[in-house]
């Protein structure tokens, strides 16, 4: 009997949710590279952010989930959005780089010292205008600079715990020209390789290590290859919930808001999230035997004043906008100094 209620009670709701979306003006095909996952800074918050557009605006706009790759993979996806095809996904700077390279500018090392200030920035005034730029040059609007598990530290089958340590070492990086200049920087050979071949690469020693977050990480049991960890932070990771300029632009005023608006509710649960994420994330961490070194300002300096300045000068070399870099640079000094008096 509670069987054939349950199966009763699903089929109710599945209707409630197909008649929900049929009578919706608007629908959003939202597709995510990875499966949902309770409780996490990404899934948790993304489908928050669905919760408060079909909420705020009456039902108007409906949210649909693709997980899992359903629709592709993540370089695909950004060109069906783009074309308006799909609605909405989730993609890293290094992912959107081949549609607008300014986005670059978020991965010069070492640039946020604290979340405080990276939330302050890219949620706030400079954000809001790189968004507008981004949408319209690219076709890919970012709603919320989300964080992806924190800053990006550095991993390696060989103990870490200086920078001399980076010597020598081929790294696996994103195809992020930045990111394998900061590599580079560090005296190490920077190595792209695709996400799906990282854990072979790593446990057959194509490569001795990678960076990602504690989060990134853990996806894939990297802590079965790898043992050392040094937080140095070099980047403060992220991933962009993207939305087609296409579909944004045929939003009423109104509706445009309440996007708005569910992305800050969002994006503030992607960031409390990612703060508890991280703390579980590292505790289990050390617990299966990884090795995670904190530095010292002054080593964290060490990696700085070896990295970011090369990495600037190739921004600057590939004709990013360079008033968009200064604008950034100053937005950064401003919250600096507001969240360190």
């Amino acid at each position: 009997m509670f069987f054939k209620k349950t199966i009763a009670a699903s089929a109710i709701a599945m209707f409630a949710l197909t008649t929900a979306a049929a009578a919706a003006d608007y629908t959003m095909k939202f597709a995510v590279s990875h499966q949902a996952q309770p409780n996490h800074y990404m899934y948790t918050a993304l489908e928050k952010f669905a919760e408060e557009v079909e909420s705020r605006s009456d039902g108007q706009i409906a949210v649909k989930f693709y997980w899992g790759g359903a629709l592709g993979k993540v370089e695909s996806v950004l060109d069906l959005v783009r074309e308006g095809h799909v609605e909405a996904t989730i993609g890293s700077d290094g992912h959107a780089a081949p549609y607008y390279k300014e986005i670059q500018v978020l991965s010069v090392p070492y640039l946020f010292s604290s979340r405080a200030v990276a939330w302050d920035v890219l949620g706030g005034e400079w954000g809001d205008a790189f968004a507008d730029e981004m949408g319209k040059k690219s076709g890919l609007r970012p709603l919320a600079i989300m964080e992806n598990g924190g800053y990006r530290h550095f991993s390696a089958t060989t103990p870490l715990n200086t920078v001399d340590d980076m010597a020598g070492l081929k790294i696996r990086t994103q195809s992020n020209a930045v990111h394998m200049s900061i590599v580079k920087s560090l005296g190490a050979s920077p190595t792209p390789i695709s996400w799906a071949d990282l854990y072979t690469s790593l446990q057959t020693g194509v490569v001795d290590g990678q960076e990602n977050s504690f989060a990134t990480f853990r996806l894939p049991r990297l802590e079965e290859v790898q043992k050392n960890i040094i937080m140095d932070g070099h980047v403060y990771s992220i991933s962009n919930l993207f939305v087609s300029e296409k579909f944004y632009q045929t939003l009423p005023d109104d509706l445009k808001t309440v996007l708005h608006e569910a992305a800050k509710v969002g994006l503030d649960l992607n960031h409390t999230l990612s703060v508890q994420n991280e703390e579980t994330d590292r505790a289990y961490l050390e617990s299966v035997g990884v090795n995670i070194v904190e530095l010292s300002n002054e080593e964290k300096l060490r990696f700085r004043e070896k990295t970011q300045g090369p990495a600037l000068d190739l921004i600057r070399e590939q004709g990013i906008d360079p008033e968009l870099l200064q604008s950034l640079l100053d937005a950064v000094d401003a919250a600096e100094a507001r969240h360190n008096d």
